[in-house]
């Protein structure tokens, strides 16, 4: 009996041995996975791998680089794939569908958002009084607790899922509510590296700006311009977002037609972000097909 015993905690052990080694090697996989040029291939493998990672999870529960490449997974299928299907079924009118897709999107967010705190909460206990007393509670300890440069990562994604999952839940005036915190955890993810992943955070913040209500236009732009001067117009999803959240909401046609054309043009300029750049044209090209939908005054 004290044999078997010996055993079972020896084969414990190597499950979690091999738990936390897949985990490094996902860590160091995924720049293949950002770099790759089919939209549909990495699409249809995005499930997959959610329910791999949720397997290895169970095993190791408390592995930050699972976890947050989890987080990202469920951020990066929804925002790319399933919304992609969402505005799809918006143009074509059937709210039947689109219904559908955002209660998916959504479970997926609040998945996400859940993993996070989780995450938060182990880096430091008082994550859940900070959360609970507000926005300057919560600013308060994240100066504290994430002072490092690489903290940068998990405030994006905790941030990220947070804000995905009040954009899919609008019509949740408690889900809205939370759009502060989120912006806080993002700005202070940009305050700690503004350049992570091509500068997408404060590409967020400047989409945030023209997006909530009432809508702050002009720090928008300067947001917007400011990371398309830094990261050389070179990471395509800022275009695709300032013409989609900017040039819309400012009525500007001219401008939308300006940066989606910019954004199809476009050649492989950033191999380090080749699958998001190509889900930034697909976009384009979608929103310039259908710039009707977008503008009221060019469909009269």
């Amino acid at each position: 009996m004290f044999a078997v015993g010996l055993f079972a905690i020896a084969g414990c052990d190597t499950e979690k041995l091999a738990a936390d080694s897949t985990a490094a090697l996902f860590g160091r996989a995924a720049p293949g996975v950002e770099q790759h040029w089919d939209y549909d291939l990495v699409g249809k493998s995005f499930p997959a791998s959610i329910i791999q990672l949720e397997g290895l999870l169970r095993v190791v529960p408390d592995n930050e680089v699972i976890g947050l490449s989890l987080v990202g997974a469920y951020v990066g299928y929804g925002t790319g794939w399933i919304e992609d299907r969402v505005e799809v079924a918006d143009i074509e009118d059937d709210w039947k569908e689109a219904e559908y897709l955002r209660r998916r999107a959504l479970v997926m967010y609040t998945r996400a958002w859940d993993l996070s705190r989780h995450f938060l909460r182990l880096r430091d206990r008082g994550f859940d009084d900070a959360l609970k007393g507000g926005v300057d509670s919560l600013e308060a300890w994240l100066d504290v607790v994430f002072v490092e440069k690489q903290d940068a990562a998990i405030l994006l994604w905790a941030g990220a899922s947070l804000g995905a999952r009040i954009n899919m839940g609008m019509e949740d005036m408690d889900t809205v509510a939370d759009l502060p915190l989120a912006k806080v955890i993002l700005s202070h993810s940009v305050e700690l590296d503004p350049d992570f992943m091509f500068m997408i955070g404060k590409m967020t913040m400047g989409v945030l700006a023209a997006s909530e209500f009432p809508p702050d236009m002009d720090r928008a732009k300067l947001i917007l311009d400011e990371v398309l001067e830094k990261t050389e117009r070179r990471n395509l999803m800022v275009q695709m977002n300032m013409a989609r959240h900017y040039a819309v909401n400012i009525g500007d046609h001219k401008l939308f037609k300006e940066l989606l054309q910019e954004v199809i043009d476009a050649g492989d300029v950033l191999p380090e972000a080749r699958l998001s750049n190509a889900i930034a044209r697909r976009r384009a090209e979608r929103y310039l097909g259908q710039i009707e939908y977008f503008f009221s005054d060019l469909s009269e």
